[in-house]
């Protein structure tokens, strides 16, 4: 005797209902992904680029027979952290370093330093009088007008490479 085992109405429910999840899922998946509407510090995140902005940069120019010179610029952090920037480069320079400005008994004094911090939201101001960039061992006189890249590298690995227009001092 053969039984015959009659479906429910649960089994075609069950059946459509996973066909809808799985349809819905591809389309998630497949879609692409839209950056427009990412904040600029989840973009910046995403594409490896340091969270800053910068405005104000510039490279001292320095006389013939001169072979270092400075950077400054005001960074803006379009991230809610803190960024530490642990490093700088540039094609015009042998090497390149982080600069802090201090002032102890009365003395001001500068030294190299691992990190700059840039405040979550704030900014970090570069300058003559406080902390900023070194290009050192330069390649070439440097001469006002030109525009020289110094790429910073944060903690994470992001960089970020400004344009900074030579100008005398």
């Amino acid at each position: 005797m053969t039984s015959t085992r009659r479906a429910g109405p649960a089994r075609p429910l069950l059946i459509a209902a996973l066909l809808i999840l799985a349809a819905a899922l591809a389309a998630a998946l497949l879609r692409p992904r839209d950056t427009a509407t990412q904040t600029p510090a989840q973009a910046s995140q995403a594409s490896g680029t340091l969270p800053a902005t910068v405005t104000d940069a510039r490279v001292v120019a320095v006389p013939p027979g001169i072979r270092e010179t400075s950077v400054f610029a005001t960074l803006r952090s379009t991230w809610d952290a803190d960024v530490r920037i642990t490093g700088v480069s540039s094609p015009a320079a042998g090497h390149a370093m982080l600069m802090v400005t201090r002032t102890q008994d009365n003395m001001t004094g500068m030294s190299m330093t691992d990190t700059l911090t840039l405040p979550a939201g704030g900014t970090l101001t570069l300058s003559d009088t406080g902390d900023h960039l070194m290009l050192m061992d330069l390649k070439e006189p440097l001469q006002p007008g030109q525009t020289i890249p110094v790429t910073l590298t944060d903690a994470e690995g992001r960089t970020l490479t400004i344009q900074a227009p030579v100008m005398k001092p």
